[in-house]
């Protein structure tokens, strides 16, 4: 009898743990912003509902000649993972002249262009988004909102 309730004890216990979310991915949950003037909008949402980190990005376009904002370009956030501090994550179908080295046309339609993005922690609340097709928009900080 006393092994069948320390056997339960053990599973609940464990059960609770396994629920705890890893705290390093909780670091990365909430809305993260550009605030670097004359930089284009970006706003990143992560939460951890599953036990997972998931999220989207929403990129503000700016015109590069003009300035001005063009568009909004709602994402979803692909392949999440942690290495270390940084999270990892990649994006599909961003806008195409955003990409550097692009030499489609803009009548071509590849089957998903994906960007990888690297959001690396600088001090607390903030952090270093950086994608390395992504041209002079990068490196950036970006600052999680309170």
């Amino acid at each position: 009898m006393k092994k069948l309730i320390f056997a339960s004890i053990a599973l609940l216990a464990s059960t609770v743990v396994s629920a705890q979310p890893n705290s390093a991915s909780a670091d990365w949950t909430g809305v993260w912003k550009i605030t670097t003037p004359g930089k284009p909008g970006l706003t990143i949402t992560l939460a951890d509902d599953s036990g997972a980190l998931a999220g989207t990005i929403v990129f503000e376009v700016m015109d590069r000649e003009t300035g001005q904002h063009i568009a909004i370009e709602p994402r979803t956030i692909v392949n999440p993972h942690l290495e270390g501090s940084a999270l990892i994550f990649q994006v599909k179908h961003i806008l195409k002249p955003h990409l550097k080295d692009d030499t489609t046309s803009a009548n071509d339609k590849p089957e998903a262009d994906i960007a990888d993005m690297i959001l690396t922690p600088t001090a607390e609340g903030k952090a270093t988004l950086t994608c390395p097709k992504c041209g002079e928009a990068s490196p950036t900080e970006v600052v999680k909102a309170e």
